[in-house]
């Protein structure tokens, strides 16, 4: 498939195909497109709207979890055709959801780029559907990355984006300018003049789960961490306390210093809490640490998080987004 620019993919999003859902009553999502879905639905709380987007060929797309309830009776709308869909996972880590048309051979879709690239003042675009409104474009820049608000971490670095935002466009792709998708807008603030965006590869991370093992899986280590005065080997980042019943037990110590989880590199408290998002539990990955002045790579294998256990990690709530 050709690489879209920001410029092209306006074009692209000519055709388009509401998405209704009978999660409590009878569930409408005005037209989307090709890329681009608008959601709208009917629930005891009345009526919420929002955006979502294909991300592969086979008709699976991107939304967010709040949106789609139950996923009962699922439907996309394109032209005159009404076409089932199902839903697939719901993550309420990161806010995302996974959903499906099944009736299509081929869909088109969104290519992806790295949000790692991302800089602030790099250009984005967003293209979604504010409430009762057709597909609108909006352009901003980023304008940091943030790990909590108000108090209250996130789940893994979020984007900040000073792109205004209004109901409806919750689930959303946001663009870098070469025209790929680079995160999913979930939330908005100070009353929307900007926006929090959700990196692609964290939902990535979601698919490949579900891609996977039919779930999601988040994994977990059972250590707690520490930030050391010092750095030692580019990291200042020590376990604390190691729970001697988590899969953490007999391979890590009170006192070593993390320098690498998987790919990502570790330096600083936040880097802990980015690498641990992207554990799948039952799915092995080296970890890199300092112990007693040797550099050495431990294979882990993340359990699954203990049953019941609350996360104090909040995925950023989109109600914000959605219509009244």
């Amino acid at each position: 498939m050709s690489r879209l620019t920001a410029f092209s993919l306006f074009a692209a999003l000519a055709s388009a195909g509401p998405l209704s859902s009978s999660a409590a009553a009878p569930v409408e999502l005005p037209p989307p497109s090709p890329f681009d879905e608008r959601a709208m639905v009917n629930d005891q709380l009345g009526k919420v709207s929002g955006t979502g987007f294909f991300t592969d060929s086979s008709g699976l797309i991107y939304t967010l979890a709040s949106l789609v309830g139950d996923g009962l009776g699922l439907k996309v709308i394109q032209g005159d055709r009404e076409l089932s869909a199902r839903l697939l996972a719901k993550d309420p880590r990161s806010g995302i959801a996974l959903i499906k048309v099944d009736e299509v051979e081929s869909t088109p879709f969104l290519l992806k780029g790295d949000c790692r690239d991302l800089r602030p003042s790099s250009g984005l675009v967003l293209v979604g559907f504010p409430y009762e409104h057709d597909v609108s474009p909006s352009f901003g820049l980023v304008g940091g990355f943030d790990l909590q608000l108000k108090g209250k971490f996130f789940t893994t670095t979020h984007i900040r984006a000073n792109i205004p935002v209004q109901r409806g466009q919750g689930g959303s792709p946001v663009l870098n300018l070469d025209g790929e998708v680079v995160g999913v807008l979930v939330s908005s603030f100070e009353e929307g003049a900007g926006c929090y965006v959700l990196p692609i590869r964290a939902a990535e991370k979601v698919r490949h789960d579900y891609v996977r093992f039919g779930d999601v899986r988040h994994g977990w280590a059972g250590v707690t961490v520490r930030e050391l005065p010092l750095s030692v080997q580019g990291s200042r980042v020590a376990i604390d306390l190691v729970d001697p019943t988590g899969p953490a037990a007999s391979k890590f110590h009170t006192g070593d210093v993390i320098l690498q989880v998987g790919e990502i590199e570790v330096h600083h408290p936040e880097d802990a809490l980015d690498a641990s998002f992207f554990l799948t539990a039952e799915l092995p990955v080296d970890v890199r640490i300092a112990r007693d002045g040797e550099i050495r790579t431990i294979p882990f294998l993340p359990g699954q998080h203990p049953s019941g256990r609350k996360s104090d990690l909040q995925a950023l709530g989109p109600t914000s987004l959605t219509s009244p």
